[in-house]
């Protein structure tokens, strides 16, 4: 458990195993099951247990802890599903096995971590999908085919700043306690609501979070202040699909070099992967065309190759310690940091697994 990843033959037995034998209507049981019961299913609803993680896997090693497959990478994509928009997450599923693979390729010697949710409106029965952070087929296969897309919208603007919200405020991230960014994908080709209210939080994340996880927080922050602290921990980035209008007003709220316009969200695992490539350091502008392939225009090329480049490189550069890789020994469980040459090691008297491979 602690060294399995993302495989095509392993999303392929997933989707299989869990029935979703057709690229078309993935999620129309669930749909169901929430219309007919008012509930999300527990492992996408965002009120169950509100903090999302994102950690490093340990083994246990000789009275100590190994890292299986080194630092983790936070990715976290959430996909408009209102009006035209409504099928998504059936392209969220089609794609996977492609998103992963060019993700995978750009961030060598990490562990690639994806929370693919959706949004609609506040007028919705269900606001949003939030799925934890997996690496593991069948995980990802199972939290998608639990998508309740509302494929509604009520008006032009919809509401995926709360699930720019989770990010930056209801979210554990190993990368953040590093001193990394994650990466925060909106999907969209609508505007949003400029406001947060502290009822559409307790509503879409549940009666008790105020008391819970926002202890410090006795209402709803501004736009301006979510987002600062979303960019703080975040490379954040805004995919417009179609819609220059919407491109426009996201440019002025999160800024100029955060938006990409697409033509289809069949393009996101070239996007999203040429996005990290050239933010981590490991991939160059040159290479772009070739990389995103004979569909993409002049624009797209040009609006990626404005945006911070290796701006991730830099934070790497101001750690104290190396970036965690796979085979490295941390003291504690709960350590940030593994111990560093020179450290004193302790006992290295080995010691008895247990039975199941625990998950930082």
């Amino acid at each position: 458990m602690g060294r399995e990843t993302f495989s095509v033959e392993s999303y392929r037995t997933a989707r299989r195993d869990y029935g979703v034998t057709h690229d078309s209507g993935v999620t129309r049981k669930a749909e169901q099951r929430a219309r007919d019961t008012g509930h999300l299913s527990e492992i996408v609803d965002p009120a169950v247990n509100p903090m999302r993680f994102s950690k490093i896997r340990l083994n246990p090693h000789q009275k100590k802890w190994i890292a299986t497959l080194g630092c983790p990478m936070d990715i976290e994509v959430s996909c408009d599903t209102t009006g035209s928009m409504g099928g998504e997450v059936d392209t969220e599923m089609a794609v996977l096995p492609d998103l992963y693979e060019a993700v995978a390729k750009v961030l060598p010697g990490y562990d690639p971590q994806l929370c693919l949710g959706i949004f609609g409106d506040v007028c919705d029965d269900f606001v949003m999908c939030r799925p934890q952070f997996e690496m593991e087929a069948p995980k990802i296969v199972n939290y998608l085919k639990e998508m309740a897309p509302q494929r509604a919208g009520g008006d032009s603007p919809e509401d995926p700043q709360y699930a720019m919200f989770a990010r930056a405020y209801l979210t554990d991230a190993y990368t953040n306690r590093i001193g990394l960014k994650g990466y925060h994908f909106i999907v969209t080709d609508a505007t949003c609501h400029d406001r947060l209210n502290r009822e559409d939080i307790e509503r879409i994340f549940g009666k008790e979070v105020f008391d819970n996880e926002l202890k410090n927080m006795s209402k709803a922050p501004t736009m301006k202040k979510m987002i600062e602290k979303l960019k703080r921990k975040v490379h954040q980035f805004i995919l417009v699909v179609n819609s220059r209008n919407a491109a426009d007003f996201w440019r002025d709220l999160c800024g100029e070099n955060s938006v990409i316009e697409i033509d289809s969200t069949r393009q996101l695992p070239a996007v999203i992967s040429a996005i990290i490539g050239l933010t981590e350091g490991t991939m160059d502008v040159t290479g772009l065309k070739q990389h995103l392939g004979s569909g993409a225009s002049s624009s797209m090329v040009t609006q990626l190759s404005s945006i911070d480049i290796g701006a991730q490189a830099k934070l790497r550069h101001a750690l104290p310690h190396p970036v965690p890789k796979a085979g490295d020994i941390f003291a504690n469980k709960g350590d940030t940091w593994p111990i560093q040459p020179g450290e004193a090691s302790g006992d290295d008297e080995p010691m008895e697994s247990p039975d199941r491979i625990e998950y930082l």
